[in-house]
């Protein structure tokens, strides 16, 4: 058994892991006077001053946030649930099996397709943001593995990840060496039936139904008839990491799986070159993710294949392997059209085969076969960090670029803002985590720093560090007395309804007064306006929707959080101290972050941090 530094922490610096979320004071005083650091009020119900409670790295639980950021992930399993899941029925939760049959029925292809993640709060599966969530849960548990074994999350990321993996691999229905024989899903599901027909549990929705009877679920592939690079790239990558973490040790190990995922990561890779264009549903449907490119899904395919197989050469002692010259070849195709990227997510992946690409030239010699894609790759990463961190332009701000909130939020749209802010945060933390020990475009340790800051203060803000006092995780608040609040009604069906199945759930759930009846803890709603006002509404898609990629980049920043608490714990230092300039010694990472653990796959804790002198939230 693991002995966490962060276990070993329940009653100090960041309070009781395991204690209940609370909810917000209802005996809180309106009268209030309003402090000018926190823009909130500066007594508590109790009247015990906020001043002296300025928000901090340690006022966080982040090894809470990461573990049930994955109970997220389960809460949106589809098909015939495993035992482990943590949100079952038979486990006092609300989740069950649900629709096993898919893959069969009218628009089906006769092939068991049970399985997967839920997109959103509906009951679609839509492989591209799917495919892009897995990816990116995959490179940042592969990043700071030591994290993930020191806070006990390594067992939950690789169940999690296996489960989806498996899942990809059904929907692989064709490999073939040839690229254009390959068919993949795309998506199960049709837009409109779910968003119109049907509100209520996914254990209860109608399955085999004909078009138009709520339980139509129709399966449109990518094929040799179709275009479908998007949507084949963003599978090749996720396969690619899944591979990887699975092949390690740990509860969720599972190496035939990860012989098969690596295999298939390979046949789709081809494909997507093989597939120019994006994939487009029938005509007369409705797509809920149109991409508008597909050489930077394959980019970050090939990023993604390029450093596993720099892991796996180094793990047998090799050198470059070829699959880098690939990358090489697919970053120069796709840098022209996605120079100029703004943000990270399903439309826009060169970022992340920015950060791949800087990982796996950090381990490989100054000769190369990516040295030139890696070039170009820092200059994108700065330009992006540049542009997002820079505080001057406040919002609101005509273009389409980052601006900050009164609270410090870097805000760029108002649908899923704190989505974009952590998927940056995520490549920040990647950029900084890349210029280590070994070959590549090395960083300076205040530029490392300044990263890594950044992306603390940005996921404070969405954990709570606030002028409002308002967590956008679900289920979550900081381990305080103070009165904070945490969203209670996210736009999601199955959390909506009755616990009870003798309940009956329909579209009156959406507009019911009361919190959810289920807690879906963990899932980061879309956030606040430019002006840091939420309204914790359910029929608020916009700022109160959940989705498997809302939560992938978040997930990561908070590992890489975890990660930096952990260095600069061991070194007697504290945030405060690291990012006003000292300790940056501490967090040099001279060891590979693909070998931070022993064989065991066991990781002993650092001694426990000392508390730092809270800073003030973000300005």
């Amino acid at each position: 058994m693991i002995i966490t530094l962060f276990a070993l922490l329940t009653t100090g610096v960041w309070g009781a892991w395991h204690a209940a979320p609370r909810r917000a004071d209802p005996a809180a005083q309106p009268g209030a006077p309003c402090d000018p650091l926190l823009g909130a009020k500066s007594s508590d119900a109790h009247g015990r001053s906020l001043q002296s409670v300025r928000f901090t790295n340690d006022f966080h639980n982040w090894t809470q946030l990461l573990e049930m950021s994955y109970m997220f992930y389960e809460a949106q399993q589809s098909g015939a649930l495993p035992p482990w899941n943590r949100v079952l029925r038979s486990k006092g939760k609300w989740r069950g099996d649900s629709h096993t049959q898919d893959g069969y029925g009218p628009g089906g292809v006769n092939t068991d397709l049970s399985g997967g993640w839920y997109d959103a709060g509906d009951h679609l599966k839509l492989h591209l943001p799917l495919g892009w969530a897995a990816s990116n849960l995959a490179l940042g548990a592969l990043a700071w593995e030591g994290a993930y074994r020191a806070s006990g999350q390594w067992g939950s990321a690789q169940l999690n990840l296996g489960w989806v993996g498996a899942y990809l691999l059904k929907c692989h229905t064709t490999q073939s060496d040839d690229p254009a024989a390959n068919v993949f899903v795309a998506q199960v599901g049709d837009v409109d039936e779910d968003h119109s027909l049907y509100w209520g549990r996914p254990e209860q929705q109608p399955q085999g139904g004909a078009r138009g009877s709520g339980g139509w679920r129709p399966v449109f592939v990518v094929d040799r008839s179709t275009r479908g690079g998007d949507i084949l790239g963003q599978a090749a990558a996720a396969m690619a990491g899944i591979a990887a973490v699975l092949s390690k040790p740990g509860a969720g190990q599972d190496t035939a799986l990860a012989s098969r995922l690596a295999q298939s990561s390979r046949h789709l890779a081809a494909a997507a070159r093989a597939s120019p264009g994006v994939w487009r549903p029938p005509a007369g449907l409705n797509q809920a993710y149109p991409s508008s490119g597909y050489l930077d899904d394959v980019a970050w395919a090939d990023a993604m294949l390029c450093l596993t197989d720099v892991l796996g050469a180094q793990q047998q002692g090799g050198g470059a392997p070829p699959s880098c010259a690939q990358a090489q070849a697919s970053w120069v195709a796709a840098y022209p059209g996605g120079k100029d990227a703004v943000n990270y997510d399903w439309d826009s992946a060169l970022p992340g085969a920015a950060a791949a690409l800087l990982l796996a030239q950090a381990r490989l010699a100054a000769s190369s076969p990516i040295t030139a894609a890696v070039n170009q790759a820092a200059a994108l990463v700065a330009r992006l960090m540049s542009t997002w961190q820079d505080r001057s332009r406040t919002c609101p701000h005509g273009n389409f670029e980052p601006c900050y909130t009164p609270g410090g939020l870097a805000w760029l749209t108002q649908w899923g803002t704190l989505r974009h802010v952590s998927n940056m945060a995520l490549v920040a933390s990647l950029a900084a985590r890349a210029g280590v020990a070994g070959a590549g475009a090395a960083m300076s340790a205040p530029e490392r720093r300044r990263h890594r800051c950044w992306a603390r203060s940005q996921l404070s803000y969405a954990a709570g560090s606030n002028p409002q006092r308002q967590s956008f995780v679900v289920g979550y608040v900081p381990p305080t007395a103070l009165a904070y609040k945490s969203p209670m009604r996210p736009h999601h069906k199955a959390t909506s309804c009755p616990v009870s199945l003798a309940t009956p759930c329909g579209w009156s759930a959406l507009d019911a007064p009361s919190p959810n009846p289920s807690v879906l803890s963990g899932a980061l709603v879309g956030g606040p306006s430019n002006a840091d006002a939420y309204t914790d509404s359910r029929r608020d898609y916009v700022s109160n929707e959940v989705a498997v990629d809302y939560n992938a980049g978040f997930t990561g920043a908070l590992a890489a959080t975890l990660d930096v608490s952990a260095r600069l714990a061991a070194a007697g230092c504290t945030w405060d101290t690291y990012c006003a300039g000292s300790c940056d010694s501490a967090v040099q990472e001279t060891d590979d972050i693909f070998s931070n653990t022993p064989p065991d796959g066991t990781a002993s804790p650092p001694p426990p941090p000392r508390r730092s002198s809270p800073p003030p939230p973000p300005t």
